[in-house]
């Protein structure tokens, strides 16, 4: 499990002078390597509640102080604005507070927490989210055993593009039993459409 460590740049490429903001100035000043400007810019759009891209800077701003992109590592303030990006339902934000609450990184491990977390972040269509909670569920770490749910999980994820789901999608269709599969895999007619092939028990 890993976190998410690119900056959220999409506008980046897409962006018009016309909307030449706060935002899109700290991706510039990102680029050029101007981190200490980017943050100015980035912490104006974070302190606007009427920016679209409020919690997006939020992100940007905590992976900037999680990793030490061009200013000392401040993992205090990566939290704050992980927290405040959260709140504020990034899906990314959402994802690494995940990350950190289920190892534990300068926090006390939760991994309840981190499953609620991951869960949001799963909602808000998060692959590699999806992929960790499949495998709580997989495991029983910080909630039930659950196989279908995590079978469920990790199609979707498979889907999204996690590759490694792969293994664990054959392991519990070598558990279940055909009845339980044939049922799941109904609920999942529409993969075949996109060129899932749907495991067969071996039962």
């Amino acid at each position: 499990m890993f976190k998410n460590f690119i900056l959220i740049l999409t506008l980046t490429f897409i962006v018009t002078r016309a909307f030449a903001n706060d935002y899109f100035k700290a991706l510039e000043f990102f680029n050029k390597k101007k981190t200490e400007q980017s943050l100015v810019h980035f912490k104006k759009v974070a302190e606007d509640e009427n920016h679209e891209k409020r919690s997006d800077a939020m992100f940007n701003i905590a992976l900037i102080y999680d990793n030490g992109l061009g200013v000392q590592i401040d993992k205090t303030r990566a939290l704050y604005y992980y927290e405040a990006a959260s709140q504020l339902s990034n899906k990314f934000a959402l994802f690494n507070l995940g990350w950190i609450y289920y190892n534990g990184e300068n926090v006390n491990k939760d991994v309840i927490k981190a499953f609620e977390l991951y869960k949001l972040a799963s909602d808000f269509g998060h692959p590699r989210a999806m992929y960790n909670l499949a495998n709580m569920h997989f495991s029983g770490t910080g909630t039930v055993k659950d196989l279908k749910m995590a079978y469920k999980l990790f199609l979707k994820s498979k889907m999204n593009g996690i590759v490694e789901s792969e293994y664990f999608i054959n392991q519990i269709s070598n558990i279940l039993s055909p009845e339980e599969l044939s049922l799941l895999n109904s609920e999942f007619e529409s993969l075949i459409e996109k060129k899932i092939v749907l495991p067969v028990s071996n039962n």
